[in-house]
């Protein structure tokens, strides 16, 4: 299928037209290349805003707090009803992302994936 981007494409042309309104987005790679371009055109938080949950997580909560849970804005976060809507704006966690079984699933399927355990 031929597209009309290229590597000479920037974010806004490629997002032109789009309503990402009430969609989740993950943006890999933002330190560099089109990755930067993805995060400017979002601007939903600064670098230092994204990073502080990282540095909170790592140099200030205690590991009793924060071990096995989904954080974000430098808190752990709450866990969302399946039947409750989750926005790009709101916060916290399916139940299911937290499933250790899901995670133990997950970890063997990546390990078979690349062909390496750990």
């Amino acid at each position: 299928m031929a597209s009309a981007f290229g590597a000479s494409s920037t974010t806004d042309e490629v997002l032109s037209g789009m309503d990402l309104r009430g969609k989740r987005i993950l943006v890999t790679g933002v330190s560099a290349g089109l990755g930067v371009e993805t995060a400017r055109a979002f601007e939903w938080k600064s670098i230092p805003q994204g990073a502080a949950t990282s540095v909170w997580a790592g140099l200030v909560a205690t590991a009793d707090e924060i071990a096995g849970q989904y954080c974000e804005n430098c808190l752990v976060g709450k866990i969302v009803p399946d039947d409750v809507t989750i926005t790009a704006a709101s916060e916290g966690v399916r139940g299911y992302a937290l499933d250790p079984n899901h995670a133990e699933a997950l970890w063997k399927k990546s390990e078979e994936l690349v062909g390496e355990r750990y």
